[in-house]
């Protein structure tokens, strides 16, 4: 990992040198991505570049693009969610936030665009940051549609919003790297378990450790809630006559319960270390043997002390 760390100056520098110079504003909006450490997600093009036997080197303008496509999928977030303080839209005005989201978009195909890549491989990472823009937005469309009733609908929801963005930050740093497309898919499917564990920890954290108006509270219906309709238990009922009536956000207390009762956290624990055990599986024909140690690494860490994650808050009944 260290030696993948001395190409995070690197990254930032392409990103810095992408922004408008006439634009000084939207400079000071990203100046926060140069002053913080990588995001997590925007070392995942060098892994897996460097685990498919390439120089991970030449995935670092892949990096610098995947970390403006995130910040663009953010600040669209917080606008739609509106769900935590200190976002840019209070700052700036909802306007200004939507054209800043608006210009930030277009910023990683500028920087794919400039990238020293042969065409081939910069008309396949193109094209894959374009398809992943459509799946993210159709699976965003879902979630505002409340189109989420099932589990079967979750999935379809997660898939697209959360499982394709990984599986794009570690396919195209696969494709920088290599011809095979073996090895390009491996991981790929790699970063789609990637995806789906950590959007199963986002649930679970909204509810029991919430960064802001809970979702229950938003009367969203994610993997917790459905666990709870799905799951056979005494309290099942009244469950659904809460969720029929529409009445989520008033009665998120009680939900929230309802949930402990059925240790609803273990589950989804369990749910998300089978995504960790598909993960793992899929780079096992990954030819560089640090680069893949790096990609277990990261997987198994994101779950860190796993009795931590299933203890109670202090003041809960045990």
């Amino acid at each position: 990992m260290e030696s993948l760390k001395i190409l995070y100056p690197q990254v930032k520098e392409v990103l810095q040198n992408s922004i408008p110079n006439y634009w000084p504003q939207l400079r000071y909006i990203l100046q926060g991505l140069f002053e913080e450490p990588l995001m997590s997600v925007a070392t995942l093009p060098l892994i897996c570049c460097q685990a498919v036997n390439g120089n991970a080197k030449e995935a670092v303008p892949v990096a610098a693009a995947l970390i403006a496509a995130e910040v663009c999928v953010r600040i669209c977030d917080d606008l739609e969610d509106k769900d935590r303080p200190g976002q840019l839209w209070q700052e700036v005005g909802e306007a200004r936030a939507w054209n800043y989201a608006s210009a930030i978009y277009i910023l990683p195909f500028e920087i794919l665009s400039k990238a020293p890549f042969p065409p081939q491989i910069f008309h396949r990472v193109n094209q894959l940051f374009i398809d992943t823009f459509f799946y993210l937005a159709a699976g965003q469309d879902r979630d505002l549609a409340g189109a989420t009733k099932t589990i079967e609908d979750y999935w379809r929801t997660i898939e697209l919003k959360t499982a394709k963005a990984y599986f794009a930050a570690c396919a195209s740093g696969a494709m920088v790297g290599t011809e095979n497309p073996e090895l390009i898919e491996a991981c790929g499917t790699f970063g789609h378990h990637v995806g789906l564990a950590i959007q199963i920890f986002n649930d679970m954290e909204s509810i029991w450790q919430p960064d802001g108006i809970t979702d229950l509270k938003q009367g969203k219906i994610t993997l917790p809630l459905l666990y709870g309709l799905q799951y056979h238990h005494p309290e099942r009922e009244e469950l659904l006559s809460i969720v029929t009536a529409n009445e989520i956000p008033t009665q998120a207390a009680r939900i929230k319960e309802i949930l402990d009762h059925i240790d609803t956290k273990s589950f989804l624990i369990w749910a998300a270390l089978k995504e960790r055990e598909q993960a793992l599986k899929a780079i096992n024909i990954c030819p560089n043997t640090d680069g893949r140690e790096v990609l277990e690494s990261y997987i198994t860490g994101m779950f860190g002390d796993i009795d931590l994650l299933l203890q109670k808050p202090e003041g809960e009944n045990a």
